[in-house]
């Protein structure tokens, strides 16, 4: 005959229960586990996150029901009983330690579902190397048991609270044979219509330890003096920095790091009360290195340390400014003096960011945290043009003369003009030297005007050079119009007349109408015909604007030639005010050649001969 043991089980909202025999009990009850995710660690003077993992290691050993409606109102709801409610979470600070977020919360903590809660604390400046324990603080909610649970009326039979589903039995099995030991179950349903639930309040403070280390190596900007910082030129800088850490920098190097347009150079470099292992003055690795030598690729000396060697993914591999100061210890201080050019124009505070990489106490290449400091930077020099007078001339060479007003004291200053065909800079730049801001000065340049060149004015461009410590450097350029005058040009007044088939020596006045005076001048008639000549040249000597001259040139003309008026082309040779020859466009120079004359000499000397005859005729008649 089977034995068969028959459980009740009732079903809240489609729940299957166990009737229980006891109060509601039950172990491993919500509670709250801390852990860390990532470090614990700080240094003195940090203010970092650090990141709690906090989690509820409720799990279900034993639950016992104080009656059918626990049973079945729990059943299958019993992650309820190990779920923490109204979580709330204070981290407690001391006076060392300041914890600037404030309380946070949780609705719920489920069993075995961590979550991770961020707390910002502040280290003190003054906190010692050591352990530190805060208290977090949490309370939150358990259920304790169901206090009240009204349902509604079985429709089917009012008297019993419960509605039959199903029955099923369940036999034991031993050794894969069934026995006479079984389960029958019994199904029901109920129709939930209101329930409470008793809680627990529950408060726990947990230690969580925090370890403040010694701190690294700090660099604290004690003072920065500067010296012609300038845009579009160079300057100096001189930074003294303090190791406000707790390490000691062992073999550094002080790296100033410039924003774009910024470029550092290493001057030299002091330090103050330092000591270090080597001797002052010798590098690590080196023969002999000047104290405070700065090197434009790496770290030189390290390589030959051990653990030293620079990795090509360091941001030194490319810097242009690292110096090496020896030992830094803490508290003690070093000055740095950097040249810096500067690639900017507009005035402005620039930051500067300026770190130690050393030896750390395991003999690794560390760096420590950038430190940022700001220069002041005047604007870039710039200039006004005041005037620009010309006397170049077509094909010739003359002055420019540029009158300039500059923005900012400057120093050796010289002053460039640039131009393009088909004007020719014969000297392209002007010594000024030292000028004052404000103060008018003038540059003078040799420009020569090309054949081709039109009498109008052409660009060109104007460049100030000026140094600032030991280097030169220009202004942008500035765009100016150089005159082209025209070519010098001469009159020529009078129309002689010679007969055709005569030689006459012919006078003509020239007058220069230009607007400077011309020097060893010379006039040339290009004869033609029917003209010929033994002297086509005239000299004329010092000709100053508007005035005149006579030439005179020997001239002969064809008998057989046409009586009219003849152009011939008349052109001046002379000096110009650069005592250069120049030739003048030419000119014309008007002649008249008239009908031949008749031999009038012949006919009176035939006249002389008759007369003679007839008078020697008749004084013989009458002798006879």
């Amino acid at each position: 005959m089977r034995r068969m043991f028959i459980a009740l089980l009732a079903m809240v909202l489609l729940a299957a229960i166990v009737v229980p025999a006891y109060a509601l009990d039950y172990e491993e009850k919500p509670d709250i586990a801390v852990s860390f995710y990532g470090s614990n660690y700080f240094e003195r003077g940090d203010q970092k996150t650090l990141t709690l993992v906090v989690y509820n290691n409720a799990t279900r050993e034993k639950v016992e029901y104080d009656n059918m409606d626990e049973a079945g109102f729990f059943g299958q709801n019993e992650d309820m009983l190990f779920t923490a409610y109204d979580v709330k979470f204070t981290l407690e600070g001391n006076d060392c330690i300041e914890v600037k977020t404030p309380t946070q919360s949780i609705p719920a903590l489920p069993p075995m579902q961590p979550t991770t809660l961020n707390f910002i604390v502040k280290i003190s400046d003054d906190a010692k190397a050591g352990k530190y324990e805060l208290n977090l603080k949490a309370t939150f909610y358990r259920i304790d048991g169901l206090k009240t649970l009204e349902t509604y009326p079985n429709p089917f039979n009012p008297s019993e609270p419960y509605i039959p589903v199903q029955q099923q039995i369940q036999y034991e099995i031993v050794n894969g044979q069934e026995t006479g030991n079984g389960t029958k179950t019994y199904v029901y349903q109920s129709i939930l219509k209101k329930y409470e639930i008793d809680y627990i309040k529950v408060t726990k403070t947990i230690p969580i330890a925090i370890y403040v280390e010694e701190k690294s190596v700090v660099l604290e900007v004690v003072s920065v003096q500067s010296e012609d910082l300038i845009g579009k030129g160079k300057g100096k800088v001189t930074v003294e920095v303090k190791n406000v850490g707790d390490k000691v920098a062992k073999s550094a190097y002080l790296v100033l790091d410039t924003p774009s347009g910024i470029e550092p150079q290493g001057l030299g470099l002091q330090s103050q009360g330092m000591s270090s292992a080597m001797p002052a003055g010798m590098m690590p690795g080196m023969s002999s290195m000047p104290m405070g030598m700065g090197m434009l690729m790496g770290l030189p000396g390290m390589g030959g340390m051990q653990g030293a060697q620079l990795p090509t993914t360091s941001p030194l591999s490319t810097t242009k400014a690292a110096y090496y100061v020896g030992d830094l210890k803490p508290g003690e201080t070093a000055t740095a003096t950097f040249y810096i050019k500067f690639d900017v124009k507009d005035e402005g505070v620039y930051p500067l960011h300026i770190k130690a990489v050393y030896l750390d106490e395991y003999g690794r290449l560390t760096e420590s945290e950038s430190t940022t400091f700001g220069i002041h930077v005047k604007a870039a020099p710039s200039f006004d043009v005041v005037d620009v007078k010309s006397s170049v001339f077509v094909n010739a060479k003359g002055d420019v003369t540029v009158k300039l007003r500059p923005s900012t004291d400057l120093k050796d200053a010289s002053v460039i003009l640039t131009a393009k065909q088909p004007l020719s800079v014969l000297s392209a730049e002007y010594y000024i030297g030292d000028v004052r801001a404000g103060e008018e000065f003038a540059a003078v340049f040799k420009v020569k005007a090309g054949d081709e060149a039109k009498p109008v004015t052409y660009p060109a461009e104007i460049t100030v050079k000026y140094r600032t410590m030991d280097e030169y450097f220009e202004s942008d350029p500035v765009t100016i119009g150089v005159k082209v005058n025209p070519k010098i040009k001469f009159e020529v007044y009078g129309t002689p007349k010679i007969a055709a088939g005569s030689e006459k020596v012919v006078t003509f006045t020239i007058k220069n109408v230009g607007n400077f005076t011309v020097r060893e001048a010379t006039a040339r008639l290009t004869i033609t015909d029917p003209f010929s000549s033994s002297d086509d040249t005239a000299y004329i000597g010092t000709l100053k604007p508007r005035q005149t001259a006579e030439v005179k040139f020997k001239l002969s003309v064809d008998a057989d030639a046409t009586p009219k008026k003849y152009g011939l082309n008349l052109e001046v040779k002379y000096k110009d005010l650069e005592d250069e020859w120049a030739i003048s466009e030419p000119t014309k120079a008007v002649i008249e050649v008239t009908p031949p004359q008749p031999p009038y000499g012949a006919i009176a000397l035939v006249a002389i001969i008759a007369i003679v005859a007839v008078a020697y005729y008749y004084l013989r008649r009458r002798r006879k």
